[in-house]
């Protein structure tokens, strides 16, 4: 039962990318992508009740040793404890939803089953990475992601945009990943074994920490390698939604959660800089889904900071994490109503008012719009709440400057927010009439998610209840202040391009010129280089015409 959330997600995946997907149809590869995600969402729920409630956690060996080298053996072991037993529900619950919206979504695609069978397997290996037992098997789900998320961003491969976009996702976390395999190898190097439960972590060196904390973050889009986030928006509105909500960001603060072998005060530098820059990039962005796009970059900052708090504050990045999920994961599913009402339009200067989406869509859009600036009552309320509690009570001189750059960024998400909602659904811009687009899957997909919404309130009501019940007054209320004063910003012209600092922040303050004059043409030089020596001197054939 167990292993089904596992394996029946990489089952969907299989079957359609195989030849047998061409006899089944697309009603048949959306039936079984569908049916796969609903037994993997089923054995998630029992796992959680069993793990969560009845306190049993379970280690199953799967398929014995992998391979040993000496006295060490990897094996193929699964580990389902508190924190797997969360994320399984999760990435599980809103791949379910994310797959019911593709089957509409995606219905006049040629390719549907492929790419059905690509959202499978990028949802499988997930599972296995957060299933996993120990670092060598988490590594293998690290990397499908990282490969299913090329195949996806690249969906649309007759489009450049999305190819270059999809290169440069897979480049950046080249980078990333490539010192995430050296912190591994250190780490076995230091300490003999690989399994989380036997890793006395606190005995290796900076260095490894170092490799890791920068692995984790070009996952994760922290500050310098979140350039390839927003531009993978270039792929299907589901894509956006599977890889923003609950799989591909969400991998690096997972792994940090798991291991807690960072410097804590980096952490929270890296964090609270990165929620600060993405707030001002989201408050300066015209296209719709980049807005949501650096929202998720944002509160992925806010992740990172809990994590330099303590042992509370993983707790409490774990439940932003869980909440973040569902409400980013329905943001992304309604935008893609949105745009498609608009006739794929995806500037939100140029939308057409609330005629042109269904009510249901409206309502959807506007309760995960609430539970991303922090609405009281609602699930995004809690878990950013106890975030902020608790860098405004932490000793350390860093946390106060965090707490007071996450208050900035809180006012900066209610801004834009509100703006993105107002300009979708207030006002009408187009002067065109578009139908609105209604259909059972997508609503049925976004009901889901409006229900976890909802249920998740019980995760953040629970967390740290005791600890924050100490915090001053005039603390806990200025997030809910802050606020209300960027939902009143919001109805005034905020989006002006006429200042240089706004078209400087327009421009993302220049990340992309910077990374494209400075590493990249040296590198693409080097490999010119190194083709012409190497692939095409040293070991090519001699010229047969001589």
């Amino acid at each position: 039962m167990y292993l089904l959330s596992v394996f029946f997600p990489l089952l969907g995946g299989l079957i359609n990318t195989s030849p047998v997907a061409r006899y089944l149809g697309h009603r048949g590869s959306s039936i079984i992508a569908i049916f796969c995600m609903v037994v993997a969402f089923a054995s998630s729920v029992v796992i959680y009740y069993e793990v969560v409630f009845m306190g049993c956690a379970v280690s199953i060996d799967v398929a014995g040793t992998w391979f040993s080298v000496g006295s060490f053996g990897a094996g193929w072991t699964f580990n389902f404890d508190i924190l797997t037993a969360n994320m399984l529900f999760t990435v599980t619950g809103v791949s379910m939803a994310v797959h019911m919206y593709a089957c509409d979504y995606m219905r006049q695609d040629p390719h549907l089953n492929l790419f059905l069978g690509y959202l499978s397997f990028f949802t499988g290996f997930m599972c296995v990475l957060v299933a996993a037992d120990n670092l060598l098997v988490m590594l293998v789900g690290w990397e499908g992601i990282g490969v299913c998320s090329y195949l996806l961003i690249g969906y649309w491969s007759h489009r450049l945009s999305a190819v270059k976009s999809a290169q440069k996702a897979i480049l950046v976390n080249r980078i990333s990943d490539g010192l995430l395999m050296w912190g591994v190898l250190w780490v076995w190097y230091h300490l003999g074994s690989l399994e989380y439960d036997l890793l006395n972590v606190y005995s290796a060196s900076g260095f490894v920490g170092l490799s890791i904390l920068i692995g984790a973050m070009g996952k994760s889009a922290q500050i310098l390698f979140h350039v390839w986030l927003a531009d993978a928006m270039e792929g299907p509105t589901p894509v956006s939604a599977l890889i923003h909500a609950a799989t591909l960001v969400t991998a690096g603060v997972y792994l940090l959660v798991r291991l807690h072998i960072h410097d804590e005060m980096f952490v929270i530098i890296v964090g609270s800089l990165t929620a600060f820059m993405a707030g001002v990039f989201g408050a300066t962005q015209s296209d719709l889904k980049r807005v949501i796009a650096y929202s998720t970059c944002s509160q992925l900052g806010y992740m990172m900071v809990s994590l330099g708090l303590g042992e509370a504050g993983s707790e409490a990045s774990m439940g932003h994490l869980m909440t973040h999920a569902s409400f980013k994961a329905a943001l992304f599913l309604a935008a893609g109503m949105v745009i498609s009402g608009n006739g794929g339009n995806q500037h939100i200067a140029r939308y057409g008012g609330s005629a042109h989406s269904s009510m249901f869509t409206m309502l959807t859009l506007m309760v995960a719009s609430l539970s991303l600036i922090g609405f009281p009552e609602l699930s995004g309320f809690y878990s950013k709440e106890t975030i902020l509690n608790l860098a405004a009570i932490c000793p350390d001189p860093i946390a106060d400057v965090a707490h007071t750059l996450l208050l900035l960024t809180a006012l900066l998400t209610s801004a834009y927010t509100t703006k993105l909602f107002y300009q979708c659904f207030m006002v009408d811009f187009s002067g065109s009439s578009v139908t609105p687009v209604r259909s059972i899957l997508p609503t049925l997909a976004m009901a889901i998610l409006l229900l976890d919404i909802m249920l998740k309130v019980w995760v953040g009501t629970n967390l740290l209840s005791g600890v924050l019940f100490f915090i001053p007054w005039g603390v806990k209320t200025l997030p809910f202040g802050l606020m209300l004063a960027g939902i009143f910003t919001a109805t005034a012209a905020v989006g002006s391009q006429r200042f240089t600092l706004m078209r400087f922040c327009g421009s993302r303050w220049g990340f992309d010129q910077l990374f494209a004059r400075s590493p990249v043409n040296p590198i693409l030089d080097l490999g010119r280089i190194t083709w012409a020596v190497g692939d095409r001197g040293l070991l090519s054939v001699g010229d047969l015409r001589a």
